[in-house]
């Protein structure tokens, strides 16, 4: 009887098995986000690509001290390549390691809109910044214009894993099967080079970020976004923050007086300070929302060319502290206290009173003596704007 056999063989035009899909994770069904992170984290060590969602668009991540992962990520094929790659970082004081020469101005736009959905562009990357760190291979790919685009994204779940990983991460812009940019995890599932997918759900904003590049004191925006341009203004002015106590009297005084002196001097009407690049605002120390100005202090600024009418009283916060670029107390107590709450500010932190002296609080006083406290005031202003080259 004939034996059987079975002829096998592989033919060459057979297709390649499917890669599997990536491993996808739903935030909002993970019984310990801090697991997933721990898991995103290891991922990225070993070269991994990860989808993750900023506030603005989800994209690819990729860990910049991997070169493998980073050729794997140029590779890509639905990339926005309109859209640098781009460096996350953990908080806006990296970016003069990236970039040691970096203007007030671009510590000001970091400051100030990070974190948040801007892309910062520089020339570069410096010699002298950590770029020189990253792998030969890497620096090729992520900075083939002379340039470095750098962000601080604000999710929690991507700030986290920034906060466990010893580098930035590159991140690239994916599009969907038809071109667009992608706002929900779905379309990365389409992926199958990626490993990994952290479903953060749609993002906040749905759509990109705004591309500013910064050439010493000169920024615009070369791509439009999530930040319009009067907040970018707005941001890459030069804020001045009065202080006093209960922000009535002193501090608005100061501001609307200041912003007097600082139109004449600009040649500009007052609404036209914030496109000069000049941002006054007050607060207090011990002071409550919603408090209008001193009536006194309304009549002796009103007579000098200001306006209080519209003022409301603010305490100061860590926010309008981290923002200013100059911060002016009315007296060494006033001072005192700001240290005390943001030691950090020293350097910008200084009294309006040019000897160091105090401006005395004229609170419950009669006209004449807001009268003298608003003379008095001026003149500090006229001597602090003279050093500033104003």
């Amino acid at each position: 009887m004939r034996g059987r056999f079975t002829l096998c063989f592989r033919s060459p035009y057979s297709m390649p098995e499917p890669r599997p899909q990536p491993e996808r994770i739903d935030l909002s069904q993970a019984d310990d986000p801090r697991d997933v992170v721990h898991r995103a984290v290891a991922c990225l060590a070993q070269g991994g690509l990860v989808g993750l969602s900023t506030e603005t668009v989800y994209g690819v991540a990729v860990n910049a001290l991997n070169p493998h992962g980073v050729n794997r990520l140029t590779r890509l094929e639905r990339l926005n390549s309109s859209h640098p790659f781009t460096l996350l970082l953990r908080g806006p004081e990296e970016v003069s390691d990236w970039v040691p020469e970096v203007s007030a101005l671009g510590l000001r736009l970091a400051r100030r809109a990070w974190p948040g959905p801007v892309t910062l562009l520089f020339p570069g990357p410096s010699e002298g910044g950590l770029a020189r760190y990253l792998p030969e291979d890497v620096c090729g790919r992520v900075f083939p214009n002379a340039q470095i685009a750098l962000r601080v994204p604000s999710p929690p779940f991507v700030r986290e894993v920034l906060r466990l990983l010893p580098s930035p991460l590159v991140l690239a812009n994916a599009l969907s099967s038809e071109g667009r940019e992608l706002t929900t995890a779905a379309g990365l599932a389409t992926l199958s080079e990626l490993d990994m997918i952290v479903d953060g759900g749609p993002t906040r904003l749905g759509q990109l970020s705004t591309v500013v590049r910064v050439e010493g004191d000169q920024w615009r925006i070369v791509r439009a976004g999530a930040m319009d341009q009067a907040t970018l203004t707005r941001m890459a002015g030069t804020i001045i923050l009065f202080v006093c106590t209960g922000n009535t009297c002193r501090s608005p005084m100061a501001e609307a007086l200041c912003k007097v002196l600082l139109a004449r001097r600009l040649g500009c009407s007052i609404d036209q300070l914030e496109l000069r690049g000049h941002v006054v605002l007050s607060a207090g120390v011990a002071a409550s929302h919603g408090r209008p100005a001193a009536t006194h202090a309304i009549e002796v600024v009103g007579a000098r060319g200001g306006s209080l009418q519209q003022h409301s009283s603010r305490p100061i916060t860590r926010e309008l502290i981290r923002h200013a670029d100059l911060i002016v107390a009315m007296t060494n107590d006033h001072l005192e206290a700001l240290l005390e709450h943001a030691p950090d500010c020293a350097p910008r932190a200084r009294l309006l009173h040019p000897e160091g002296g105090d401006v005395a609080d004229p609170v419950g006083s009669d006209r004449e003596t807001y009268l003298r406290t608003a003379v008095a005031i001026e003149r500090y202003l006229n001597q602090l704007m003279d050093g500033m080259g104003l």
